[in-house]
């Protein structure tokens, strides 16, 4: 039977194309067993550090002037985690140094499942006085943080 070099480069092709393919599906989502959604293997972030049900959470990492402190989650799961805390804030007049610390009871709310690194994170942090006004020092109600953003950004990867 004669050899044909055509069919040969195809099926070299073919099979080439099916390696790549099938190396790029488990380099992206390796055959290992699925990530766990489990309250227990569910997590949040304080500046860079990753952490389970955290008493503290620090919004701003480079001098810790807003923060939550105090915090008691009422609920934890992958759809989400509520809890009740104190938000402190650093005024920072006349000077950071000598700025005056305020504080106000507050709501907390964690969503937005987010995969990192092999473990599940709730990203999105809101607060809201608990009484539903504004801040008594001014500071308007409702706050949004990306509390992921810091970690991706000290990342080296």
């Amino acid at each position: 039977m004669p050899h044909n070099s055509r069919a040969t480069a195809a099926v070299a092709i073919a099979a080439a194309a099916a390696l790549g393919t099938t190396l790029l599906l488990n380099t992206i989502a390796p055959s290992s067993q699925p990530i766990s959604t489990a309250a227990k293997d569910i997590y949040t972030w304080d500046c860079e550090l990753p952490e389970y049900k955290p008493k503290a959470i620090t919004l701003t990492c480079a001098d810790g002037g807003i923060y939550l402190d105090e915090i008691i989650w009422t609920t934890w799961s992958k759809t989400g985690a509520t809890g009740t805390g104190a938000f402190y804030e650093n005024l920072c007049e006349p000077s950071c140094a000598e700025g005056e610390q305020v504080s106000a009871p507050v709501k907390i709310t964690l969503t937005d499942l987010s995969l990192r690194k092999g473990k599940n994170y709730l990203r999105t942090l809101d607060i809201s006085t608990q009484d539903g006004k504004d801040f008594p020092w001014g500071k308007t109600n409702g706050l949004q943080w990306d509390v992921m953003e810091f970690a991706e950004m000290m990342s080296e990867d």
